[in-house]
């Protein structure tokens, strides 16, 4: 919960940049209450106040603005990303609380639990993947966009025609 906490500033930040303003405010007020109430976020309870956990990233806020994703890359330890929202990695570490720490290695600390505790929540889906997926790459690459999709339309993407798919597939190299 502390973690998420932190990471609601980065939220508030990308609602502004999204120009969301019933999302900021919501987003801000749950930060500002899980921090004063919360003992710093360790405790979440501007959940059941009606307060939900929104997702928003620098990748999210270019995506919002149509910044065209790019090319699927995989990045060392990060796992999927693509060539619009890797660099937006550093764009939320700047934002991110944890960037005002002066010591090194408490950096380093802080990122590398962060790290683990992703690839922790990852486990059960890679397994899934590697059990069902009959090529894991391109399953991944697939859903990844559509996650990413996801993300930047709040969960609620325009619809794909297909037209638009059969078009990709005849632009594919075999």
């Amino acid at each position: 919960n502390f973690f998420n906490n932190l990471n609601d500033v980065i939220v508030v930040v990308n609602d502004v940049l999204q120009l969301k303003v019933e999302l900021f405010t919501s987003d801000a007020i749950r930060l500002s209450v899980n921090t004063v109430f919360g003992v710093l976020g360790l405790i979440d309870i501007a959940t059941p106040m009606g307060l939900p956990k929104h997702h928003e990233s620098f990748a999210d806020t270019l995506g919002y603005w149509g910044v065209n994703s790019g090319a699927y890359i995989v990045l060392p330890f990060l796992g999927p990303s693509s060539v619009r929202d890797a660099p937006s990695i550093v764009v939320d570490f700047f934002t991110h609380p944890a960037s005002l720490i002066t010591s090194t290695s408490t950096v380093v600390a802080l990122a590398s639990i962060r790290i683990v505790e992703a690839r922790s929540e990852l486990l059960k889906t890679t397994d899934i993947r590697d059990q069902l997926a009959l090529d894991p790459y391109i399953f991944t690459r697939e859903t990844y966009y559509q996650w990413r999709q996801n993300r930047v339309y709040d969960g609620n993407p325009p619809p794909v025609s297909s037209s638009v798919i059969i078009e990709d597939f005849e632009d594919e190299e075999f």
